[in-house]
């Protein structure tokens, strides 16, 4: 066993509530820091420990794009609803690097930390049963929905969907429309999922809890 997979099997046996207590502090250390430094510096230390425990380029190099594109994003529409601000776009990349800060950590936790282990981190710090539980059920279908796109796009490789400027975008195009409608069709599933299961749209408390 190479010793990346043995750093990251440590990692993934450590408790669910000291990796999220630490990608919690992280993120308080990326808001609280001198800016866009002390962020930047966080989602670098990040991508560092995703390559120490050894994770593939492809899926590194899909977290970095989802960081880079969650902060530009973000800067573009801060600098968009203020255009007339004088240095808009200093506070748009204060913000945009600490969205990207956030994208970068949180992709590593959920990496490294089975849902399963997740929710029970979130019911030990007393969150509601309901809202971790619809978290995990977020983080579980986001994983599908990537496989799923990234099948599709195979396929449209395949056929030559990215060649040429023109027909990539329409490629794109016709991706995105294709993983927002699986998103729908996943969503759907599972409501009827738990309604088969007793939910009716209420949250009631369980056994001992109080409302």
């Amino acid at each position: 066993m190479s010793r990346a997979s043995l750093l990251r099997e440590r990692v993934v046996g450590l408790d669910a509530r000291l990796k999220l207590g630490s990608a919690l502090l992280a993120l308080l250390v990326a808001l609280a820091g001198p800016a866009p430094q002390t962020a930047l510096g966080v989602a670098g230390l990040a991508l560092l420990v995703s390559l120490a425990v050894g994770e593939r380029g492809g899926v590194l190099l899909r977290r970095l794009g989802v960081a880079a594109f969650s902060g530009v994003a973000v800067w573009a529409l801060h600098w968009l609803l203020q255009p007339e601000a004088g240095g808009a776009w200093v506070p748009g990349l204060v913000l945009g690097a600490r969205v990207a800060a956030g994208a970068t950590v949180f992709g590593l936790l959920t990496s490294l930390t089975p849902p399963w282990a997740l929710v029970g981190a979130l019911r030990a710090w007393r969150v509601p049963a309901p809202l971790a539980e619809v978290l995990a059920l977020a983080v579980r279908y986001a994983t599908v929905l990537e496989r799923s796109a990234r099948c599709a796009r195979e396929a449209q490789v395949l056929r030559l969907g990215y060649r040429g400027v023109r027909r990539g975008l329409h490629s794109l195009g016709a991706l995105g429309g294709l993983t927002l409608v699986r998103a729908f069709d996943q969503a759907h599933a599972t409501a009827e999922a738990m309604a088969a299961r007793g939910c009716r749209g209420t949250l009631l408390p369980r056994s001992g809890e109080h409302p």
